[in-house]
């Protein structure tokens, strides 16, 4: 035992009912020499790792009574947020959470909030440990702490109440997914939203509850860009192929965008291609919230001579294929003003829509971090888009 655990400060680890069953051991050294952080003891019949959830024995009373948990990585995490008198804190034991921990968990909790380290494993932990929650039906949330700090240097540094105030702000899975999808790829073409969704769609899959399900589709749809039909169609697709990626012809012109392509591959005297163009002219910055793909089939469209073939126009081989495609489904038939009109203000809408969202978005981290100013900043912003929104309808 001298010899396994020398020169390291010892926990006991106890199950559920309180007996204890194995130690962890955190080094008191630094340096190479010191070994791993953590050391535990080796898995005996009485302890496995992937059985046991550290101060579950002490926590319980207080997890059934609140009928929610939290859940940190490490035992000194959960040992200085139950010290700060935060009772319903557990921790894996040096493993990722496992299905037999959320079965244990399931007894006594509905709510979990998972609290890991910021960093990259901290990030892919809570991805899985979110996975296996929300399968089993638990209302998550996801707190990541400022100054990407774990929970033991924040209660010490900040102390238990603002730990418990940062607790109480935490996002949803939902709200925390989309965020980190949206960090992973920030460009708004074509392959990046894929790669998104692709990141979301197990994510969504798993979610029992139908109607919950369908609204994180949207919200996630909303969030990328994307139409929601869209999304809910590769999702029952594939839901019935049984894959978590989508097909390879993700992504398809939306309405309203094949509606503009039409405008501006018309003749520069139709009524279409000059109702576009003015809109183009009078609402630029929401225009530049279409997909960069569009975007950039509808500048060379602009830019072309007086008369020249659209499809000449195009440089890029998948682009200027997308127009041809679109040029043998609508039989050459050009939009009428009608039509610009209802695709521009689709167009419009979804803009909006998205510079809401990041705006509430703002606002939320911005109240967590107390920053007043702030919040009264992107407050005037989004009570001018909300209003930009309320003209259109």
């Amino acid at each position: 035992m001298y010899a396994r655990f020398r020169k390291r400060i010892m926990f006991p680890i106890a199950n559920e009912a309180g007996r204890v069953i194995a130690f962890t051991a955190r080094t008191l050294e630094t340096g190479e020499k010191a070994g791993p952080k953590y050391l535990n003891s080796p898995e005996t019949p009485l302890y496995s790792k992937s059985h046991t959830l550290f101060n579950l024995d002490k926590a319980r009373s207080a997890i059934r009574q609140d009928g929610g948990a939290i859940l940190v990585e490490g035992q000194m995490d959960c040992i200085s947020v139950f010290l700060a008198g935060i009772p319903n804190v557990i921790a894996t034991s040096g493993t990722a959470f496992t299905e037999s921990q959320v079965r244990l968990l399931r007894r006594y909790a509905t709510r979990v909030i998972v609290n890991f380290d910021p960093d990259t494993a901290g990030a892919n932990a809570a991805e899985k440990s979110i996975a296996l929650l929300t399968e089993e039906g638990f209302d998550v949330r996801v707190l990541t702490l400022e100054g990407g700090l774990d929970p033991d240097r924040y209660v010490r540094e900040r102390g238990a109440r603002a730990y418990v105030d940062a607790l109480r702000t935490s996002p949803t899975f939902q709200s925390y997914l989309t965020d980190r999808a949206r960090q992973l790829f920030p460009s708004r073409d074509p392959k990046s939203k894929a790669d998104a969704l692709n990141f979301l769609l197990p994510h969504i899959r798993r979610i029992p509850n139908r109607i919950a399900r369908d609204a994180f589709a949207i919200d996630a749809a909303q969030a990328l860009g994307i139409d929601s039909a869209l999304v809910r169609a590769e999702l029952k697709e594939a839901a019935a192929k049984r894959r978590d990626s989508l097909g390879a012809q993700s992504f398809p012109l939306s309405h309203a965008e094949r509606i503009l392509l039409q405008a501006f591959s018309a003749p520069r005297s139709s009524d279409g291609y000059i109702i576009a163009e003015g809109n183009w002219h009078q609402h630029g910055h929401e225009m530049a919230a279409l997909r960069a793909d569009v975007r950039a089939m509808v500048e060379q469209l602009r830019q072309r001579p007086d008369g020249a073939d659209p499809l000449t126009t195009i440089t890029d081989p998948a682009q200027r294929q997308m127009l041809a495609e679109l040029f043998l489904s609508i039989h050459d038939t050009e939009p009428t003003s009608d039509d610009v009109d209802a695709a521009v203000l689709a167009i419009r809408r979804q803009a909006l829509e998205q510079e809401q969202r990041q705006l509430r978005a703002d606002i939320e981290r911005a109240e967590r971090a107390g920053n007043a100013a702030e919040v009264a900043r992107l407050g005037a912003a989004k009570l001018d888009v909300d209003r930009r929104l309320r003209e259109l309808d």
